[in-house]
Order: structure tokens, then sequence, then C-alpha cells
């Protein structure tokens, strides 16, 4: 499979700016459609480039981009089985008016941005569903689908850099647990308003890093989790100093600060941990499966714990006692909260 590199903005000084793309060659008009780019084609032999490896795992190779996490088979396993947990927890692939936004409209082309897509899972889902509109899948790794359908493209980018799309170009934005990756979410949403057209969508979802208990229960994480509060404190911690504030709760406040945009609604929607805090299958099995997730990316943060001088002993410490902590404590439940708002 082919890539393409885009020059048309960012530089090239060590994959920081830099935009590629892989798509079906009937979309081959994408990038030329919306933007004066600059694209050659480039091999496989190049993907190489875009990882390194670290205590046996993959990691993206751009250093001065801020994203912690491993990028390899395991964590693309976790990221799927999240996006699974995601759309049974909402019972759709986002929050808003997403039909009503896509509609199809005669001699107008509907087209949707993916930031930080990942797997493409997001991406694949969507664009089964809505076949008439063009879907864009930006991440700083090629780690999107190799197979993909006709109105679907991936492409390689770094997202804390201006989006290379013109403005008014897109219907809908959906931005999904990108705050590992964004320290400067304010930009970010002046970049999606520009590139949305009027009247479109941006969506935001962010998994909380921190110990939640389930509405109405009396919990106090630092008393009743005080190894899954410390984890996630440390966690946190690490992740400020390399300039990525925990900003989840300050979304709605950030869109309301720019005025770009209108209508704005947050949701908490409550991910249940565990099997044993509900008699309902359903919610058992959500439990259960997000359990899973969350002892994943405690094992995936464990690199970066380590490359700050925590020994392994007391990683493996901190883990053990963050997912002892999630799945025994009473009422102990994650949190997705959901922004959605209209360009104005």
């Amino acid at each position: 499979m082919a890539i393409e590199n885009n020059t048309r903005r960012n530089g090239q000084n060590g994959g920081q700016g830099t935009s590629s793309a892989h798509r079906s060659e009937s979309n081959s008009d994408d990038d030329s459609s919306d933007t004066s780019s600059v694209l050659t084609q480039i091999g496989n032999d190049e993907f190489p480039r875009h990882f390194i490896e670290r205590e046996g795992r993959l990691f993206h190779s751009h250093g001065s981009l801020p994203y912690p996490l491993p990028v390899d088979g395991e964590e693309q396993a976790r990221l799927n089985s999240q996006h699974k947990i995601l759309r049974a927890l909402l019972g759709s692939h986002a929050d808003g008016p997403v039909a009503s936004v896509l509609a199809s409209e005669p001699g107008r082309q509907k087209r949707v941005l993916d930031l930080c897509s990942g797997t493409g899972v997001w991406v694949m889902d969507m664009a089964s569903i809505y076949t008439d509109v063009r879907f864009s899948g930006v991440d700083i790794v090629p780690i999107g689908p190799r197979t993909i359908p006709r109105n679907v493209h991936f492409e390689v980018g770094d997202i804390t850099q201006p989006l290379r799309w013109r403005d008014e170009t897109m219907d809908f934005v959906h931005a999904r647990n990108v705050s590992l990756a964004v320290s400067n979410y304010p930009r970010l949403l002046h970049e999606a308003a520009r590139v949305l057209r009027r009247g479109g969508l941006f969506v935001s979802g962010e998994i909380c890093r921190e110990v939640n208990f389930a509405p109405g229960y009396p919990g106090n994480p630092d008393v009743d989790a005080p190894r899954a509060d410390k984890f996630y404190k440390i966690v946190n911690g690490i992740l400020m100093q390399r300039g990525i504030h925990d900003y989840t709760r300050s979304i709605p406040a950030y869109a309301g600060d720019n005025r770009l945009f209108s209508d704005v609604r947050v949701m908490d929607h409550v991910i249940p941990i565990g099997n044993s805090q509900t008699s309902d299958g359903r919610r058992r099995r959500l439990g259960s499966d997000y359990l899973e997730v969350i002892t994943r990316f405690a094992r995936s943060v464990g690199p970066m714990l380590r490359n700050e001088g925590y020994r392994d002993g007391l990683v493996e410490e901190l883990v053990t006692g963050f997912v002892e902590d999630m799945k025994t404590v009473p009422g102990v439940v994650g949190v997705y909260q959901t922004v959605w708002m209209i360009k104005a």
C-alpha cells in the first residue's frame, strides 16, 4: 500500500508537523480537492520510521509530541475494545444531532474529520452507516486499516499543528480521547471551528482520568480508593510536567470562551467497572470489559513511570493497587464526558 505525504503547511522536522495519507484510489482527489498540497508517494518500507521500540513495546517516533502510550498491537486491541464499550454505552457512535448534520443535501458532499483516529474503528463504523459521506481520519502513526471503503481515507499528521484543510470544509469534527495528545485544547477548538462549515457539529469525548463514584454514592477517592487515587495523581502529575494538563472538565468552558460555537451540551456517561455492582446482564458485561480496558491502560502507563525513575517494584505496586481498587471498591465507576456544540 502507498501513502502520500502532504507538505502544504507544516515543516518536516523530526516528524513534527508532517501529514501523510492512505486511501482507496477512488478517493485520490481528496487532498487536491480542498488544498493546494504537494503530494508524493512513498512505500510501505517507510512505515517503520513512525515507530520506536522501548521495553518491548512500540511507541510513536515523533519525539516532540507528548502522547505517552504505546501504539502496538496490544494497545490497538485495547482501543478497539474501548470503542465497543463506548458505542454500547452511548447507544450510538457519538452524542449530538449527527444524523441531521450528515443528512444529504443536493449538490454538496458531506464530510467528517476524526482527530486522533487511532485504529480507525470509529471512522470505519461511521462510514458503513453514512455511505454517501466522506470521512477523513488523522493520527500521528499509520495504524488505521489497510483495506478501506470508497468514502474513507486515513492520514498521518500532527493535530497540534494547523489542520491542512481549508476553511469551512467539514460538516462534523470528532475528537475522542485526544487529551493525552493535545496540550492546547482551546487552539484545537479554534482549528475545528475554522474547518467546520456554519452549523457544523463538533463532538468531544474524554474518559476522565480520576476516581469517580456512581451518582448518589458517598465515596471519597483518597479515603475509599487511595491506591487508585494515588495512581491517577502520579500519572496526571507526570503528564502535567510534559505539558498535558487534565483539562477534560474545562472543555465546556473553553467552548464558551471562544464564542465560535453555540448550543454547547455536556453529558457524563457512567461506565460500570467489574461485574459485581449490578444485576443487569448488559451492564455486567460492560463492566467486565471495561475493567480489562483500564487494566491494560494501567500496564501501558508502566514504561512512562519507569522513564520517570519509578523502579519496577514500585510500578507493579502502583498498577496492581490501582486495578484492585477499581475492581473492588464499592461504587467506583468510570466517567465518559461528551461535549457537543454547533459552529456559530
